[in-house]
């Protein structure tokens, strides 16, 4: 049996050091596998065979359709007329237009199920309406930044689909109705800090709308606010699965923007195919190189080395997942979400099943970790495309993004501690 110290530190060791010289994440993943295979007298056929299983999985195949949805509806102006609408609701709330914000990036995370697609797609409509309301660009900014995360927690979530297909047996339904609540909550506490930040800069809200402009805003953008209630409905109704929800969210949200709104024309469809096949071209890439990680880590028998570390620091469990999430955070900081999850998934979920918490919770925990993990540098995948859209400074929009930041962990940490939250939903409606 190969040591699986020698195979950890093979791994690691030579994964961060393809980072450090700046080696794309695709690339840097599956050389560290194939030398690691090659080192451990492995037969180097089996990186094939592995990578083709990674990403054989039914479930797998949703995501360019998830992708697709997301790009179509964006194209199709629903976010401006999203903005409309939620804005008239909130009406004359200090800090309203800061609020809507939230609201809306939040709601938008359900299309699109990616945070930097959600930060290109609504970046451009929210900032200049934030600065508008006098909130300074580098909040404004930093704000879609931090609820663009929210996309990887509240369902159709891509990183949840890829850890339905790590974490073998976790079904991505039930993972999905676990993200709705946790979603919520995080939502809330970033309107909450928003509520604060503008009472103590004196940002008002707009003036009362009546019922005739709600209804009319409402109507406006009635068909995109039913994507997602088709889609969600659908899987929890029993009618089609998580793969097949896709494939109809796909479908439903062409028929929307070229027949009912009738702003997809036939050269802007070719253009919205070519960038959601790169996106989704780029995850599948990254799902193959990872999981050959995964498999090794796995064989190897890396995961109980790191389950037998941690129980050796700490027998409480409290303190144990603590110490989990710690690490996922970390993470966060230097990989992205699918590649955190094809690498610390086989490496810790052993260890919280082992002291008697779900696959789901888990799951559930490690979505937020990534979330905050899209805010905080050097990564920081929402971030970057936020000061673009800002026009400030990396720097500037990092200082406005702490805020956030740390109320992102303090929602974690009530998933935490109070892990009945994040299963309450699946375990309701039977899932």
């Amino acid at each position: 049996m190969i040591d699986a110290h020698i195979v950890g530190a093979l791994l690691l060791g030579v994964f961060f050091v393809l980072m450090i010289l700046r080696v794309p994440i695709a690339i840097a993943l599956s050389l560290s596998s194939i030398l690691t295979l090659l080192l451990c007298g492995l037969a180097p056929a089996m990186f094939a065979d592995i990578m083709e299983a990674s990403v054989s999985s039914i479930a797998l195949l949703s995501i360019p359709f998830f992708i697709i949805a997301g790009n179509v509806m964006d194209q199709a102006g629903i976010s401006g007329r999203i903005v409309r609408f939620v804005e008239a609701m909130v009406g004359s709330i200090p800090g309203g237009i800061g609020i809507v914000s939230v609201v809306v990036v939040t709601f938008w995370g359900a299309i699109s199920g990616s945070g930097p697609a959600t930060v290109v797609a609504l970046g451009p409509v929210l900032v200049p309406l934030m600065v508008k309301s006098h909130y300074p660009a580098a909040f404004a900014g930093a704000l879609v930044a931090a609820a663009s995360g929210i996309a990887v927690i509240i369902p159709p979530s891509i990183t949840f689909i890829v850890y339905g297909v790590v974490a073998d047996g976790v079904s991505v339904g039930r993972q999905f109705a676990a993200g709705i609540l946790p979603g919520i909550i995080m939502g809330g506490c970033f309107c909450i800090y928003t509520f604060i930040y503008s009472l103590r800069h004196g940002i008002k809200g707009r003036g009362r709308c009546g019922w005739r402009e709600k209804l009319t805003a409402f109507g406006g953008c009635f068909w995109g606010l039913l994507s997602p209630v088709i889609i969600l409905g659908g899987i929890y109704g029993g009618i089609f699965t998580p793969t097949e929800a896709a494939a109809v969210a796909a479908i439903y949200s062409l028929l929307v923007g070229v027949f009912i709104y009738k702003t997809i024309k036939g050269p802007q469809l070719i253009d919205i195919m070519i960038s959601s096949t790169n996106g989704a071209g780029m995850i599948l890439l990254i799902s193959a190189g990872a999981g050959v990680m995964a498999w090794l880590v796995t064989f190897a028998g890396v995961a109980e080395v790191v389950t037998s570390l941690l129980l050796s620091v700490s027998t409480n469990p409290t303190i144990v997942v603590l110490m989990i999430f710690v690490i996922l955070l970390i993470a966060g900081f230097f990989l992205d979400g699918i590649s955190i999850t094809y690498l610390f998934v086989p490496l810790l979920l052993p260890t919280a099943l082992r002291l008697g918490y779900e696959a789901t919770w888990f799951g559930v925990i490690l979505v937020i970790a990534v979330a905050i993990g899209m805010i905080t540098p050097p990564v920081a995948g929402n971030l970057y495309p936020a000061a673009q859209i800002s026009n400030v400074p990396l720097h500037t929009i990092s200082r406005e993004i702490v805020g956030f930041a740390v109320t992102g962990v303090a929602a974690g940490l009530v998933m935490l501690f109070f892990p009945e939250i994040s299963v309450f939903l699946p375990n309701l409606w039977g899932l």
